[in-house]
């Protein structure tokens, strides 16, 4: 950082409306903001508040070089910190080596991001710190699957899998004959829990939260990746991250997910999100949350969290996916219709009108992705950029 506090930071995946919105805030602070992506039209390099973009490897699919290209843009343009985005934290951490010592990487070390990222260590590592939890179980092959002995309908999903893809809900009795099993990536078995649900998203140095942000899920592809974001105030949310948190010393970015069951509002988490999560887009410039990035707020004094009447949307998605029946959960069309008129559009911002003017040709070349991977335009925006348990050396 300079004299001035004023710091140069890099940040990945300059696709997503998170990156765009960290940029923005970052650039509001005063910092010098550099993006990187694997795609070429990406919207956060058409931001006002980006003064860099570089086009990297896909992560991947090309790891080692994928780091190499950023550890080579941090040494040239004098990064003082990189802040990934999506599941690349992961191997960015396991090839951290390659980065030089000045530049800070806002993360954890590997062995700590992944059993936080892979849901059944997640769920044994709640066991040992003694914090409750549902009935669960891996599953990494027919014997596994034929040993599961749960009484009531259980979820199923990849234990390395994101925004709740593919989560199966499943039978008692059922033999799971239909299961594809990868040695990389295994399946985790969790007893189906019905109740009110919450996300997080926390800015953490050395096990302290320095910015908080607590929303319930509304408007959600497959009822679970949220298309709408409205703060709220949830004191045992909090405590249980920030207890958590300090137990395990995280430092970086952080989102939980959560359920709150039954008549006496019990408590569980479902997973851990080791990375950014769809939190940071509820804070606003004047919440000053990059001094929660480079730590220079005092979280004795405050954690930074949003304004308490903070409504925003991602518009496209409402459009896309908020509309139908399974995202509305129960709410009518005209519901809706008042809901998407009173949020604010995260894309959508006065003075820095690029990034909405370019999505059209944004989306365009993430379809091209999607072509090329074969799947669908959902998974097909982050694929390159997933990370299933791959273990990579230099």
């Amino acid at each position: 950082m300079d004299s001035a506090g004023r710091a140069h930071v890099l940040i990945t995946f300059a696709r997503s409306f998170l990156s765009l919105e960290l940029a923005r805030l970052m650039a509001a602070g005063g910092h010098r903001v550099t993006v990187v992506d694997s795609i070429p039209i990406a919207v956060s390099r058409y931001s006002n508040a980006v003064d860099e973009f570089h086009r990297v490897p896909p992560p991947k699919f090309e790891p080692l070089e994928y780091c190499q290209a950023l550890a080579k843009i941090v040494a040239d343009n004098d990064i003082d910190m990189v802040i990934p985005v999506h599941e690349e934290t992961d191997i960015i951490a396991m090839l951290a080596e390659l980065f030089p010592p000045e530049c800070r990487l806002f993360l954890s070390d590997f062995d700590l991001e992944n059993r936080l990222h892979h849901k059944y260590e997640f769920q044994k590592l709640l066991v040992e710190l003694g914090i409750p939890t549902r009935k669960f179980a891996r599953v990494a092959g027919p014997e596994d699957a034929a040993g599961l002995d749960f009484d009531k309908p259980f979820a199923l999903k990849r234990c390395y899998s994101r925004g709740s893809q593919k989560v199966h809900k499943v039978q008692p009795g059922d033999p799971l004959t239909w299961l594809e099993h990868d040695e990389l990536n295994p399946w985790v078995a969790q007893e189906w829990v019905s109740g009110d649900k919450y996300c997080t998203y926390s800015v953490c140095h050395e096990g302290r939260i320095y910015a908080h942000a607590t929303y319930p899920v509304d408007y959600a592809i497959d009822g679970s990746s949220c298309l709408n974001f409205r703060a709220v105030e949830h004191p045992r949310i909090q405590a249980w991250v920030a207890d958590l948190v300090e137990r395990v010393g995280f430092t970086g970015q952080i989102g939980f997910d959560f359920i709150e069951d039954g008549p006496d509002k019990d408590l569980f988490c479902i997973e851990c999100n080791p990375r950014a999560t769809s939190g940071i887009m509820m804070f606003s410039p004047g919440d000053g949350v990059d001094r929660a990035f480079l730590g220079t707020s005092d979280p004795d004094v405050e954690v930074i969290t949003p304004s308490p009447d903070v409504e925003k949307m991602i518009g496209i998605g409402m459009l896309l996916y908020g509309w139908r029946a399974p995202s509305r959960r129960g709410r009518s069309m005209a519901q809706f219709a008042r809901d998407f008129r009173r949020s604010a559009d995260v894309i959508t911002r006065s003075g820095d009108q690029k990034p909405a003017i370019m999505l059209p040709l944004a989306y365009a070349s993430i379809l091209r992705s999607c072509a090329k991977y074969r799947v669908g335009l959902a998974e097909g925006f982050m694929h390159d950029h997933e990370w299933d348990g791959l273990r990579i050396s230099i």
